[in-house]
């Protein structure tokens, strides 16, 4: 399963949530300003007594300020949302069914171009398919001989691979961070 798929996938779940969180965050914006016409109400009865003039730069400068805060907000919480999708597809590879999974990481040795090396992985993935990864990784790829290290690394998924002092990371993170790069507009129009 690719990562623009689980990305559709989680984007289609993540609209719905969009909606609401951004039906709320306007909710939020007319209420600031809502409080801003208020506050400016209340200038502009002093105001008057100063001249229409003034009057006008402190609305237009008091409604601007509300403005400004009103899509601030929103902004933070359209980047929440991406930063949600992108967090749930590292989860969703991760949680593959097992064969499925491999599979996946398979090809990720494969995408490598490397025939050697050692395989680090967290400590769960290792201890459950650690060693069916390398043995189908080797029989997948010519002349394969990954081997799986005893280290295990502090990662949600995918692996490192070690070859002498240069360290290839295929960890899950890397890959959606690098996906989200070219993604994040087209999640941005999505969800929004």
């Amino acid at each position: 399963m690719s990562i623009e798929k689980i990305t559709s996938k989680i984007i289609s779940d993540a609209e719905a949530k969009a909606k609401v969180t951004l039906d709320a965050a306007k909710a939020e914006c007319d209420g600031i300003l809502a409080e801003a016409q208020t506050k400016a109400d209340e200038l502009v009865k002093k105001a008057e007594a100063e001249g229409l003039d003034e009057k006008e730069k402190l609305i237009s400068r008091r409604k601007a300020v509300a403005e400004i805060d009103g899509r601030k907000i929103i902004l933070e919480e359209k980047q929440k949302l991406i930063s949600e999708c992108f967090d749930k597809a590292v989860e969703k590879i991760a949680n593959l069914e097992e064969n499925e999974y491999v599979d996946f990481l398979v090809k990720l040795v494969e995408s490598t171009g490397e025939t050697d090396g050692e395989i680090i992985m967290n400590a769960k993935d290792a201890a459950k398919i650690g060693e069916k990864l390398v043995q189908e990784a080797n029989g997948k790829i010519s002349g394969g001989k990954v081997t799986l290290s005893d280290k295990t690394e502090s990662i949600s998924g995918g692996f490192l691979l070690r070859k002498g002092s240069v360290y290839i990371n295929c960890s899950l993170e890397a890959l959606v961070e690098n996906a989200r790069e070219g993604l994040a507009r087209e999640v941005a129009e999505k969800l929004f």
